[in-house]
């Protein structure tokens, strides 16, 4: 409900402006509204505020308003007097109803909040990663993004430039900006969007140097970029209804998408991630194996982000069979502070890097060749507040597919 109530008399004027989200009812305390209200004094050609308050100024006293009418040698007429105390009293009522943000929401000032992170992105030698924030019309305000993290693979190791190449979807071009730029209070930050709004932009490049020309630095995957966002809302249920953002990473040929796949900002923290419905060639001689350009058989990749985790974390990759018996186990390598790694889930060549088990391993295999099972990821080194975030995709002939990964506190 949205209840204006205008007090005029003469030159002089209070404004009230309550928002509620709820029913239309003033005898029930509401979990969430806004109150504004601003007095004004006019005399001929003389006007001022006498009184201007919030929902964070609301202990302020009616004498308060009296001393700073005094401010401005206009006095507050006897008709006027009553109304004054009728918005101070209203004021009053936020202190009743404080923002109240149930979990998983955290509380800033008057707003629920939630942070999340896009973990693994692409961008440059082929790839492109399409942002998309929308907020659905049932929302009864705005919802303000604002983007509060921007990493490498190298995370806080790393403190040389880091920029994206970012325009507007379909648009040529783009510009070179750097977390500075797109922060709350950045020239090009995202801030409310409005119930029914759709934004959505590009990002073609991860930059090394301002011109986007420089080659990455030793020990950095060239292409991949993180991203750190927080949605606040002074109404936890617009944030129940609105997604977090969406990226859709694509993989071109030319102008042409080849493969596509989306990740979603999440805010898991949780030291097991179970990826269930793992599918790869059970031996070595029949994985990597290309007919064309398509796989013979199916290989998985993930990746592991450590996001706003002071110090490294590391830990275990279990594969298991479909009756749960673990045939094969890995040291996940040490992923820095705000920094990520992206794995095949079992290496192409000998001493693979990229490989979380050796290519030489074999696992059980169906009587199509492939192993079908579950792989859990544990991950040690994990701080309160941290994120751990775990991506998974299946490469299967020319079909690329996300896997589904579960989030748990035991294996």
């Amino acid at each position: 409900m949205n209840g204006l109530a205008a007090f005029k008399s003469c030159d002089y004027s209070i404004s009230v402006l309550v928002d509620f989200d709820g029913d239309d009812s003033f005898l029930e305390p509401k979990d969430h509204f806004e109150l504004r209200i601003r007095a004004d004094c006019c005399c001929a050609d003389r006007c001022a505020r006498i009184y201007s308050l919030d929902r964070s100024q609301a202990k302020k006293h009616y004498s308060a308003a009296l001393r700073e009418a005094k401010k401005t040698n206009l006095e507050v007429p006897m008709t006027l007097r009553p109304l004054l105390v009728l918005a101070v009293f209203a004021a009053a009522l936020p202190a009743l109803a404080a923002t109240s943000c149930p979990p998983p929401y955290g509380t800033a000032g008057s707003n629920c909040t939630f942070t999340a992170a896009l973990g693994w992105l692409a961008a440059g030698q082929g790839t492109a990663t399409i942002i998309t924030i929308y907020v659905p019309p049932r929302a009864s305000g705005p919802v303000d993004f604002e983007i509060t993290g921007l990493s490498s693979s190298l995370g806080t190791s790393y403190t040389g430039y880091l920029g994206i190449m970012a325009s507007g979807v379909g648009q040529p071009g783009g510009k070179v900006v750097t977390l500075s730029d797109i922060v709350a209070g950045g020239p090009n930050s995202i801030g409310p969007v409005h119930p029914g709004q759709l934004i959505q932009f590009q990002i073609t490049q991860v930059c090394w140097d301002p011109t986007c020309t420089h080659a990455a630095p030793a020990n950095a995957v060239p292409i991949m970029f993180g991203l750190q966002l927080v949605m606040s809302s002074p109404v936890s249920g617009d944030l129940d209804l609105t997604p977090t953002p969406r990226a859709n990473i694509q993989f071109l040929s030319g102008s042409r998408v080849t493969f596509e796949t989306q990740v979603v900002a999440q805010a898991s923290n949780s030291p097991y991630s179970i990826i269930p419905g793992i599918s790869i060639g059970a031996t070595p001689a029949g994985r990597y194996v290309q007919t064309g350009s398509a796989f013979n058989l199916p290989f998985d990749a993930v990746s592991i982000a450590n996001l706003s985790n002071p110090n490294p974390i590391t830990g275990t990759a279990m594969l298991q069979d479909l009756n749960g018996n673990t045939v094969a186990k890995a040291t996940i390598p040490a992923i820095p502070p705000g920094g990520a790694g992206g794995f095949l889930v079992i290496g192409r060549t000998p001493g693979d890097p990229a490989g979380l088990f050796p290519s030489s391993t074999v696992l059980p295999a169906t009587p199509d060749g492939i192993f079908h099972g579950t792989l859990i990821l544990g991950m040690t080194g994990l701080s309160a507040g941290g994120f751990n975030i775990v991506a998974a995709q299946e490469y299967n002939g020319n079909a690329m597919l996300n896997l589904p990964v579960f989030h748990s506190p035991v294996p």
